[in-house]
């Protein structure tokens, strides 16, 4: 596999892109290259990256399916997309002990699905406006989102929360899927191209590598 140059300094290298970015149907072996291209920061921007495929879906997904309501499901999304967000950013942070603890708890709730611990844990949840005060601290910020075989509404919802917010720093999505799991957000709002974000097709700007015999 061989990636477009340009494509790799457009949309690979964090600060290069300044609006909202989804790139569907990727190659999923594109994929973790992409993810390692991602996770590289400099200086200037801190790239926070999260990736989640099918395998980890499907067990918080068993925690999702404990709650009685829609409503509950949606909140408890937010908390768990929002907690790993936070947990990568605050890797370009020096902080308290406690606090690191605090979101590897949280998140590991989530995936044992211990349902009890994760209630517990709304109540002192991180919210999404916490990423922007958290940002400022930091600095210029990046978020990439590598999805492989993401199936789940409810946490897609909670990612495309972070689209069409339009935050003042550049979003993008990487999914092998053909669409998103869906295109509306937490709210209700529907994200729109070109209006909250902009869409790339990655297969224009990759070369099947040839191994000369």
């Amino acid at each position: 596999m061989i990636v477009n140059e340009f494509f790799k300094k457009e949309y690979l290298i964090a600060g290069n892109t300044y609006d909202n970015f989804i790139f569907e149907n990727c190659p999923k072996d594109f994929l973790p290259f992409a993810e390692s291209m991602l996770k590289e920061h400099n200086d200037e921007v801190k790239s926070c990256v999260i990736s989640l495929n099918r395998k980890k879906e499907e067990l918080i997904e068993k925690t999702l399916n404990d709650c009685g309501e829609e409503f509950q499901k949606k909140i408890l999304a937010r908390d768990f997309i929002t907690a790993v967000i936070v947990k990568e950013l605050l890797k370009h942070k020096t902080i308290n002990q406690n606090i690191k603890d605090y979101l590897n708890e949280q998140i590991d709730a989530f995936i044992r699905n211990d349902f009890k611990k994760v209630k517990e844990f709304h109540k002192q949840s991180y919210m999404p406006y916490d990423i922007k005060r958290i940002a400022k601290e930091i600095g210029k910020i990046e978020l990439s989102f590598v999805l492989e075989d993401t199936q789940n509404t409810y946490l897609q919802q909670a990612i495309n929360v972070f689209v069409s917010s339009r935050e003042p720093y550049s979003v993008k999505i990487f999914t092998n899927n053909e669409i998103l799991a869906t295109y509306y957000d937490l709210n209700g709002n529907i994200i729109e191209c070109p209006h909250d974000f902009m869409r790339r097709d990655v297969n224009k700007f990759i070369e099947e590598s040839v191994i000369e015999r």
